[in-house]
């Protein structure tokens, strides 16, 4: 196989991680978002700020990542991210996506405008393994917030009144 033909097919072994990575988190499917990262990932959320606790730090493993996602997201009522504009760069068995990102949230509410949507830039670093490409790290930069920021600590307090009621 030529180089040309194996860039194009890791290209778009790539555009299948990062759209596989949102379809599964805007389907609350965890197990699926789970098998995308690799066990040491890091994640820069810093940005966004959505942690319960509110701390600024990288995420450390895709498991207390996914800890931290699922304290928030699963209290929406729905989540859409849509990611556009991706390039990859490819050096051997590492690449690096930079790609838009444009995420909406929707909570009915009694506090303001139901839904808060944001805009930015994902930098995310892939490596290849004997099971495909995987998730190394995820960076997000925020550009702009729009409509109800306090959603997403509603969100994360219906998550716990809802582990709290089983």
């Amino acid at each position: 196989m030529t180089n040309a033909i194996q860039e194009l097919l890791d290209k778009r072994a790539l555009d299948e991680l990062v759209y596989g990575c949102m379809n599964a988190v805007d389907a609350l499917d965890w197990k699926t978002y789970r098998g995308l990262l690799l066990d040491d990932a890091e994640f820069d959320i810093t940005d966004h700020g959505v942690a319960p606790d509110e701390t600024a730090e990288i995420i450390k493993g895709a498991d207390q990542l996914l800890s931290v996602v699922k304290s928030v997201l699963t209290g929406f009522e729905a989540v859409q991210h849509h990611v556009t504009n991706m390039v990859h760069r490819v050096d051997g068995d590492e690449a690096t996506t930079n790609a838009y990102v444009y995420a909406e949230h929707f909570l009915n509410n009694d506090r303001g405008d139901r839904s808060v949507t944001c805009g930015g830039r994902y930098k995310i670093t892939s490596r290849r393994t004997q099971d495909g490409w995987k998730v190394a790290s995820w960076q997000l930069r925020i550009s702009w917030f729009r409509g109800n920021p306090m959603l997403y600590k509603l969100a994360a307090e219906a998550v716990i009144r809802a582990a709290g009621a089983k």
